[in-house]
């Protein structure tokens, strides 16, 4: 049996991750010349080689005349299964006090359990808690924390699979060069096993060379990767990392950080002991009250395309310095890359989410006061930059268009109202205003509704007024609010926009550009007149900035509400000086006659109204949409100067 041969309990972070430098340079192309140690410069070059664990991957056997132990092979019963890995970079590091060179990758496998290998494989022991995983198109070594050490994109035959299987582990070495990539300018056909067998004597020579015994793992069933999303994927209004479960369980589990399970409620959990530092090519899970950045590391994600302007890590990254914070999931199966109208992944990618932990993580360090300033500027100007506001719109507009098709497919919905709700309110007025509320997502966990959802009541508050929302019945049942009440999502606004005045289906210079709007399409409330007459207050606080109601009157212009445009998308904010309600922001993408006869007539109709869902409009229905009587209407004046 082969000897076992311990790792050290506490190893460096992420298997050899570098700790967090302060360094901007990513290096795409290694440097010419030496570069001092202990400087930005050395812990930028460190990180990006260290990180880089795809490498050229070949299976073999112990026979293989490259290693030299064909004698010894024939007196054994079984030959033993064999991976080697070599990297395309190796990191020289000289000690300038004794001139002694070692190569950091073979150093990290030194210090988590292997061997470095000067002569022969004869006394290589098991390395305890590595594994080798094969995926469908990848052979893995992994470390005791599950991070991916090593990666060749291989696929292992079945006499080797069989073989390995046989006897449960494989001899794993790893150096440069080991006779497994094939030099620059030259065949595989005219690559002699001669000339193998030099570059592993070469590598065993230097020291860059680090081998052990590696128990098969088989079938690699993990998630591995990250996965970034912007805000406004799956609902969620904050940027989004998922990361593999075990990142967590590692620590003790999602529930020690304060995560919670997403198909039984929303992502209202806050993180526990954890703050989110982003960097400017990597994302770091912390623990804010260590110090040693050895023990107060939780899990990280590295952009590898840092330093290309093409990265969509650095706006992710603004994303999340602009909204405070993110929202971190770990999940046990790999999540799309690509999710959204088209990408034909949004079935799996839900029932991934279903599966998984999360919460909303804040920022720590230098990412917390660049935020802290950011939100002091924007409070000082009055409002979001038009710029980050048409972002976040583009940002949530392929998450609306997946919700109006769900929504589409559905011909009717089943309202389910609990008896408590007619204590409050009479079942007439309920019925009635029920109407009036769309089942786009739940007002609990942010996901779509189906055909079915909890109607639930909070209030009265003290002016009298009750809330009524939607919500899955698994995340909150049909009834009044609980003692101490419950925090929601903020509802879907839904936006169309049209012309008014030309009837035979071309735009003219005649035309009035509209904007309809259904501000809160999964919260209506309501105001009781009487005992037993209950009305929509919903968009009551509109009155107070000059909306009217719809019909023959022509529409007054608004105070505290301006609109603005941008390229193709048209815009409208609204203040919160003069009303109860938070500043609004309606963004949409206009075609491009709506956008010159704004620009023409310096203005817009805006139509406030719940009883509608306004992506379903028609542009036949966006007359009818400004004349009802229940909608508010008001003229908003395009603020030229201002315009993107």
């Amino acid at each position: 049996m082969p000897k076992k041969r311990n790792v050290p309990k506490k190893r460096k972070r992420g298997g050899g991750r570098p700790t967090r430098r302060s360094a901007t340079q990513h290096w795409s192309i290694p440097p010419k010349d030496p570069v001092r140690g202990g400087t930005p410069e050395a812990g930028a070059l460190f990180s990006d080689v260290l990180m880089d664990n795809k490498m050229s991957c070949r299976a073999t056997y112990l026979s293989d005349p490259l290693l030299g132990m064909s004698a010894l092979v024939k007196s054994q019963e079984e030959d033993i299964p064999v991976l080697l890995f070599e990297p395309a970079k190796i990191l020289a590091v000289k000690d300038t006090r004794t001139g002694t060179i070692h190569e950091m990758r073979t150093e990290r496998l030194v210090v988590g359990g292997f061997q470095r290998l000067t002569g022969g494989l004869w006394n290589l022991e098991i390395v305890e808690g590595w594994g080798i995983y094969r995926t469908s198109t990848s052979v893995l070594l992994r470390d005791p924390e599950g991070d991916v050490a090593a990666e060749g994109n291989l696929v292992l035959d079945s006499e080797w699979v069989s073989a390995v299987v046989s006897v449960g582990f494989a001899i794993v070495l790893q150096g440069a060069p080991l006779g497994v990539r094939i030099p620059p300018g030259r065949k595989e056909s005219d690559y002699s096993d001669q000339e193998r067998v030099l570059e592993f004597r070469q590598a065993r020579r230097n020291g860059i060379l680090a081998g052990g015994i590696v128990k098969w793992g088989g079938n690699n069933r993990d998630a591995l990767k990250w996965v970034l999303f912007p805000a406004g994927v799956f609902g969620i209004p904050l940027p989004v990392a998922y990361m593999p479960l075990w990142n967590l369980e590692l620590h003790g589990g999602p529930e020690v950080f304060g995560f919670e399970r997403l198909n039984v409620g929303s992502i209202g959990a806050q993180a526990v002991g954890m703050v989110a530092n982003i960097a400017e090519a990597d994302l770091d899970l912390e623990r804010p009250t260590e110090t040693d950045p050895q023990i107060s590391f939780i899990a990280g994600y590295r952009d590898g395309s840092a330093g290309s302007p093409d990265s969509p890590f650095l706006p992710w990254r603004e994303s999340a310095i602009r909204c405070g914070g993110i929202v971190a999931i770990a999940g046990p199966r790999e999540m799309p890359t690509i999710v959204g109208s088209g990408s034909g992944n949004n079935a799996l990618a839900w029932e991934i989410l279903h599966d998984s932990w999360g919460a909303v993580v804040p920022l720590g360090g230098d990412c917390l006061t660049q935020s802290v300033e950011m939100r002091e500027r924007r409070k000082a100007e009055g409002g979001l930059p038009l710029t980050e506001t048409i972002e976040l719109s583009r940002e949530q507009a392929e998450y609306a268009e997946i919700l109006r098709k769900k929504l589409d497919s559905i011909e009717s919905f089943k309202v389910n109202c609990s008896y408590d709700l007619e204590e409050l309110i009479d079942r007439e007025s309920l019925f009635r205003w029920v109407t009036n509320m769309w089942p786009v997502a739940c007002q609990t966990c942010g996901d779509p509704l189906g055909s079915t959802v909890d109607i639930s009541v909070d209030g009265p508050f003290a002016d009298g007024k009750v809330l009524l929302s939607m919500h899955h019945s698994s995340c909150r049942t049909s009834g009044v609010t609980p003692s101490g009440g419950v925090s929601m999502k903020c509802p879907t606004s839904s936006y169309a926009v049209g012309n008014l005045g030309n009837h035979a289906g071309k735009p003219g210079r005649g035309d009035v550009p509209v904007m309809i709007v259904n501000p809160a399409c999964e919260q209506l409330q309501l105001q009781q007149i009487d005992s037993s007459t209950w009305i929509n207050a919903t968009l009551e606080p509109f009155k107070e900035l000059g909306f009217i109601s719809g019909g023959k009157t022509p529409p007054r212009k608004v105070k505290e509400a301006v609109a603005y445009i941008s390229q193709k998308y048209l815009i409208v904010r609204v203040s919160h000086r003069f009303t109860d309600l938070p500043e609004q922001e309606w963004v949409i993408e206009a075609p491009e006659h709506v956008i010159e006869q704004v620009r023409r007539l310096e203005g817009l109709v805006v139509s406030l109204l719940t009883k509608a869902l306004p992506t379903r409009l028609s542009h036949g229905d966006i007359p009818s949409a400004c004349g009802d009587p229940e909608a508010l209407i008001g003229w908003v004046p395009l603020k030229v100067d201002d315009s993107l």
